[in-house]
């Protein structure tokens, strides 16, 4: 394939921001009862080879509910965002049943996120915490920013961390 002139264009740091931001609340919000919901989001930031589960066991409830992106690193072509994220768990207050249909209808021009209603029957909000998220941004060959989680290095065991 080959890149197209938006391709080369410089990343815009406030527009990477707010592709982080978005991102990072998408990332950290799921839930059980709709479970496909946070994949068919995640696909949206990433290029197409890249797994929209990751991140996720599949189990329980979270909503990220407000973030903020910080300090911006240039690294070649990508931009690194510092985002911290203020992130709501649930603790389920009875056995899971069938999950009652959605009647969900998107507005026109809005975008599905992966953040699941405040409130649900079966579920009992926690007290929130704040979590951070270092995410990177490049463009795509098409000229479209994404969220490129191919170029985290590994975790180096030299420098104290599990892998």
């Amino acid at each position: 394939m080959e890149r197209s002139l938006a391709a080369s264009l410089p990343v815009d740091p406030a527009e990477a921001a707010q592709l982080a931001t978005t991102f990072a609340m998408d990332y950290l919000s799921w839930d059980e009862d709709r479970p496909t919901r946070r994949a068919e989001v995640l696909r949206r930031y990433l290029p197409e080879s890249a797994d929209t589960t990751l991140g996720w066991s599949g189990q329980g409830r979270q909503r990220a509910d407000f973030a903020c992106a910080g300090q911006v690193v240039a690294d070649g072509f990508v931009l690194w965002i510092d985002v911290r994220v203020r992130v709501t768990p649930y603790e389920r207050t009875e056995p899971r049943s069938a999950p009652a249909t959605p009647n969900d209808v998107l507005p026109d021009g809005g975008r599905w996120s992966a953040a699941p209603a405040p409130t649900a029957p079966g579920w009992r909000d926690c007290a929130a915490v704040w979590m951070r998220l270092t995410v990177p941004i490049r463009r795509h060959d098409c000229g479209d920013l994404v969220v490129d989680l191919s170029t985290i290095p590994d975790p180096d065991d030299a420098e104290g961390h599990v892998p």
